[in-house]
């Protein structure tokens, strides 16, 4: 075991003390110099490598020093370049304090002489110039003052028509208040005579029936008829077709149980109308079918219509009585409201337009064929008459050759033989012209019959 190396200090060495190092071990010594030997090695190669980087940054200097010496030659002539260009800019600054001084001077003698020529002007031309600036003066005022009265009088006549105007808006929302009240008063009776009685709802369906009958396009008396008679009924609409057949319309306007279930406020009171009120249009359908018009009807007439005033009136009944619409077709009988009867009307109008637009054709068509009959007579006729020329060129040609070829020879025979020229013949040409052939109408021009 090694023995541990003393830290605290102890007294010199002495030579009374070197007995006692005679006592030290010897590994101790050995440790001692084996220490002291690393350290000098270890500081010899720091000093090795100390010199070492030394020595390589001494060699790269070195080696910058041809680029720092062009360097140093490349500023020193750029310091002197920048003493010619700062000598310059001297002479240029001294230049312009010269040239400044000079403008100063030159702007202080401007100024007097104009201040003394604006005194010596606005002195000669004060009244002249306050005589102008007057009349500009006046010349400017003047405008705006035609322009304000102008402008015054506008507005007083502006401020006239609103006062009219005004009174009559005033008036109009009178009239229009006027008129309030009485479509008020005009509706309370038109709602109390559809809850009087049955026989004013019913004129007041008819009439609505014959309204929209106009409006769908069709005329009193030429398409429908009201009130015509069938056996023992008197329907309130007869609607006719284009091709035969009619539709029969009857209006109805079973409502008071309608009204009262509007008006009700009781759940149950209110079922009990409009139960009531589908009974009173089953009871009207079954009035209807009663009669039986389609048998006093021309064929192609297959049902009747039962014409009710509302919408709701309908809708209303249908929800109370869900058969109902089933049980009037079971009868031949279509329940129709202002909207579907106007579109059924209007379906008939435009039926009857397009049956005249038919009609109207056929007759073209037939007018068409006759006159194409009498064209191709004409034309015979015209073709005759082209033969006949034709003829009487081709005989003329025929007279003209014989007068040429057989008479005109011995005519000019005779001349000679009397030995005197007489007077020359005069020369009959032919015709060489011939009439032009009428065309005649083709099999495929002939208007069809489809």
């Amino acid at each position: 075991m090694a023995v541990p190396f003393p830290t605290t200090p102890g007294p010199q060495p002495t030579l009374s003390n070197l007995g006692r190092l005679a006592d030290v071990p010897v590994q101790y010594l050995l440790v001692l110099a084996g220490v002291f030997a690393a350290g000098l090695f270890l500081g010899l190669l720091l000093m090795w490598l100390i010199a070492r980087a030394a020595r390589l940054r001494l060699h790269s200097e070195i080696q910058r020093l041809p680029h720092l010496e062009e360097e140093i030659s490349g500023l020193q002539g750029e310091k002197l370049k920048l003493h010619e260009e700062i000598a310059s800019l001297k002479a240029f600054r001294l230049a312009d304090e010269e040239r400044l001084a000079w403008l100063d001077a030159a702007q202080g003698n401007m100024r007097e002489a104009f201040q003394a020529l604006a005194g010596q002007s606005l002195r000669s031309n004060s009244e002249d110039l306050l005589k102008t600036h007057k009349e500009q003066l006046h010349n400017l005022v003047d405008p705006l003052d035609k322009a304000l009265q102008d402008m015054l009088k506008n507005i007083r006549e502006l401020e006239g028509k609103r006062e009219g105007a005004y009174g009559e808006l005033k008036e109009n929302l009178g009239q229009l208040s006027r008129l309030g009240v009485q479509l008020r008063d005009e509706t309370g009776k038109l709602s109390h005579a559809l809850k009087a009685g049955a026989q004013q709802r019913g004129r007041w369906a008819e009439f609505q029936l014959q309204r929209l009958a106009e409006l769908a396009g069709m005329k009193e008396r030429v398409d429908f008829h009201l009130q015509e008679g069938l056996g023992e009924g008197r329907p309130d609409m007869v609607v006719w077709l284009p091709r035969g057949g009619c539709i029969v319309v009857d209006a109805k306007a079973p409502m008071k149980h309608y009204f009262e279930a509007l008006e009700s406020t009781d759940e149950h009171l209110r079922r009990r109308n409009l139960a009531e009120h589908a009974r009173r249009v089953k009871h009207h359908l079954e009035s209807l079918h009663s009669r039986d018009y389609t048998r006093h009807l021309p064929e192609g007439s297959q049902f009747v219509v039962m014409y009710l005033p509302s919408d709701a009136c309908l809708m209303a009944a249908l929800d109370a009585d869900h058969q109902l619409l089933d049980y009037a077709f079971q009868k031949h009988i279509i329940l129709a409201t202002p909207t579907t009867i106007f579109a059924l009307l209007k379906t008939v109008a435009t039926g009857w337009q397009q049956y005249l637009i038919d009609e109207n054709a056929r007759r073209i068509l037939t007018q068409g064929q006759e006159l194409f009959k009498r064209l191709n007579l004409f034309v015979e006729h015209f073709t005759g008459i082209g033969r006949g020329l034709k003829t009487a060129v081709d005989k003329f040609n025929e007279a003209v050759g014989s007068f040429e070829n057989r008479l005109l020879p011995e005519v000019r025979r005779f001349q000679e033989l009397r030995g005197a020229e007489g007077e020359a013949l005069p020369q009959v040409t032919k015709v060489d012209s011939q009439p032009r052939p009428a065309p005649l109408p083709e099999a495929s021009d002939k208007p069809s019959s489809d």
